[in-house]
């Protein structure tokens, strides 16, 4: 169950090879036996949801102000149009897939039928299409948009395959949106929506600790979009922490966060410069911060006499408090 649920967010995707690649994505979910609507859809650009739709919805999706021409609101009746297709294709796909599996009785009514597809538009104009299928985690089937063919990932999505196949008109549409219809609508995404195209700086710092004996040290980098980004250590000896997880995620207000670490050598570490180098789309050349020694010493002391200090006045404050109350005051 648990397995299954995580599974709600994202297939085991395709990330772009570039910062400078726009992607127009969508993710479409059939599920049953989850505390969830039956089914979701999600559209994005460059990692920005556009469109949001479920099926606990009872209306169509309003279209953005911001979609202020007429060939824009066009393109997102369309989208409106296409999710509630698209919910009754993905109850078709998983309840084949239940029967092709076999998977009936109470212990098995929790299922999910995922779809992902993706338009990339790299800066050279060359344009790559995907779509893919997965049932409870597992690759199902792809299409081959240039062929306009459905490939069966397991032997239980043969039937499934057969009947798309059965429907000429419907691969018709399919390819022509991804060969198309979906770098339109990226286009006027990238034209119109707010804040697509906004790049945020990296911050970055540096932090030591000590684990089992070794010195760790570890570069945050915190607060960009988009998400592509390459953080690397530069020094002499250094070792990878291998149990680290070096994903990078997603804070709050949009933007993303990620950290990389290492083990610093213990012999003679004043004598060598540790640096975090970054590289981001946000900014030209890279971002480097190095790790001084000296000076994290230096800041040590500095907050060991901070705090030495607030004690000492904090136990005289408390004394004279003391002293007050002796006088009946």
């Amino acid at each position: 169950m648990k397995e299954l649920y995580g599974l709600f967010f994202f297939l085991p995707l395709l990330q772009r090879s570039s910062a400078d690649v726009h992607s127009f994505s969508a993710f479409f979910i059939g599920s049953q036996g989850l505390d969830l609507p039956d089914y979701m859809e999600r559209v994005t650009v460059d990692d920005v949801t556009m469109f949001y739709y479920d099926s606990s919805m009872n209306a169509e999706v309003p279209c953005p102000e911001w979609l202020n021409t007429t060939e824009a609101q066009e393109h997102w009746k369309d989208i409106n149009l296409r999710s509630f297709h698209n919910r009754y294709r993905m109850a078709l796909a998983l309840q084949s897939a239940k029967q092709q599996f076999n998977l009936t009785g109470p212990s098995l009514d929790v299922n999910i039928y995922q779809a992902y597809s993706r338009c990339d538009l790299y800066p050279d104009g060359t344009r790559k299409a995907v779509l893919i299928h997965a049932f409870n985690g597992k690759d199902f089937l792809s299409y081959d948009i240039d062929r306009k063919t459905v490939i069966a990932s397991v032997p239980q999505a043969v039937i499934y395959k057969r009947q798309r196949e059965e429907d000429p008109v419907l691969t018709e549409i399919v390819a022509s949106f991804y060969k198309k219809t979906c770098f339109e609508r990226l286009d006027m995404f990238l034209q119109h929506a707010p804040g697509v195209r906004v790049k945020q700086v990296p911050e970055v710092r540096l932090f030591e600790k000590t684990r089992a004996g070794s010195t760790v040290l570890t570069c945050h980098v915190t607060g960009f979009y988009p998400r592509d980004v390459q953080v690397e250590w530069v020094g002499a000896g250094l070792q990878s922490v291998d149990e680290e997880m070096v994903d990078v995620l997603p804070n709050g207000d949009g933007t993303y966060q990620t950290r990389r670490s290492v083990i610093r050598p213990e012999e003679n570490p004043e004598e060598h410069k540790y640096s975090c180098v970054v590289h981001h789309s946000s900014v030209a050349g890279d971002i480097t911060k190095t790790w001084d020694t000296e000076e994290h010493s230096r800041l040590a002391v500095w907050i060991s006499l901070i705090i030495f200090f607030v004690i000492i006045g904090a136990g005289l404050v408390l004394k004279r408090l003391c002293k007050t109350e002796d006088a009946g005051i």
